[in-house]
């Protein structure tokens, strides 16, 4: 049995572990498939469901490795490129990152205040899924004639007495120190294609304005980069009835002259559909405004705890009086 496992090994190091194999996912697969094949096989492989299991025990090392990688975007993408051999070359990590990509996205104070999961597409290039970003055919590379396949070359710098030398990135490979054997027919050997990419922007209780999203690694892709950040920018619409300050929320209610005098008993449709009633009995005056606790925005760290509702009373006064509604006043205020 022992001799069995380490064959097994033996051949992973020799031909290489394809990392995608183990998981049991494409080449193509995202972000959210390559975590759900981790979690069910590491619960299939676990030492404490195998006991004494030699083989799923290896095999369980294989999955959490294979996570490691293809979780990772900066190792996901020397991997696809590189191979397993690539990974040990801490040159490949030394690269520069790419550029972050902000978009502006427009939401409702609804959203902001119950919370929404939105599917936005967006369009970027991708490392062509053909040739893995080496722009050649079937992955046929040749060694770069010009630095000997090692990506740098020697450069003669001199001046005022003295000369040198200094290396520098090949500029024929780009450092890769390697060529495409024949063009990739899929990208015609530009290594990435333009694609739409689909993202599910979780927009959280209690984001404001300006609020940003992130996804971590998912700009544009090159084999010359680590990809950048995509950043989703909110940006809140206005609302007809309610204006936010903070976590406080503000409104408006109109009150009849009567009510005004007398008290009224109004109801506030809020922003999930509940509804908040106020009562008074007493006299209000115009402008003057009360607070509800409670009843404003949630907390974004804390979703149940929420500010205050502020309701700004307007009072609409009548156009005109007749006669016996002036007397009557009249007499009430002397």
């Amino acid at each position: 049995f022992m001799t069995r496992v380490f064959f097994v090994l033996l051949i992973g190091i020799v031909l290489g572990i394809d990392y995608y194999e183990v998981l049991e996912v494409s080449p193509d697969a995202d972000e959210s498939e390559i975590k759900k094949a981790f979690r069910s096989l590491s619960r299939k492989y676990h030492p404490d469901k195998n006991p004494g299991n030699e083989e799923a025990h290896q095999k369980y090392l294989e999955v959490t490795k294979a996570n490691e990688i293809l979780s990772d975007s900066a190792k996901r993408q020397i991997y696809d490129i590189y191979g397993e051999d690539g990974l040990n070359d801490q040159q490949l990590f030394n690269r520069r990152r790419g550029p972050n990509f902000r978009f502006e996205l427009e939401v409702d104070l609804e959203d902001v205040y119950n919370g929404l999961a939105k599917e936005t597409t967006i369009r970027r290039n991708e490392l062509c899924k053909k040739c893995k970003g080496t722009g050649a055919k079937d992955k046929k590379t040749v060694p770069c004639k010009a630095c000997g396949g090692k990506g740098v070359r020697l450069q003669n710098v001199g001046g005022f007495g003295f000369n040198m030398q200094m290396q520098v990135q090949c500029e024929r490979c780009g450092g890769r120190g390697f060529l495409a054997a024949e063009r990739c027919p899929n990208c015609g050997g530009q290594k990435v294609v333009n694609a739409l990419k689909t993202l599910n922007v979780q927009i959280e209780p209690g984001m404001d304005n300006g609020s940003e999203i992130i996804f971590p690694g998912q700009s544009e892709q090159s084999p010359d980069w680590f990809p950048g950040d995509i950043i989703f920018v909110l940006k809140l619409k206005p609302h007809t009835r309610f204006e936010r300050k903070g976590n406080d929320l503000s409104t408006s209610i109109r009150l009849t002259l009567k009510e005004a005098l007398l008290g009224y008993s109004k109801q506030i449709s809020h922003l999930d559909g509940h509804v908040v009633q106020i009562d008074y009995t007493g006299v209000t005056q115009p402008e003057s405004v009360r607070i509800v606790k409670g009843e404003g925005m949630p907390h974004q760290d804390v979703p149940s705890n929420k500010g205050n509702l502020h309701v700004r009373f307007i009072v609409d006064l009548p156009g005109k009086l007749t006669p016996d509604q002036e007397n009557t006043i009249r007499q009430l205020f002397p």
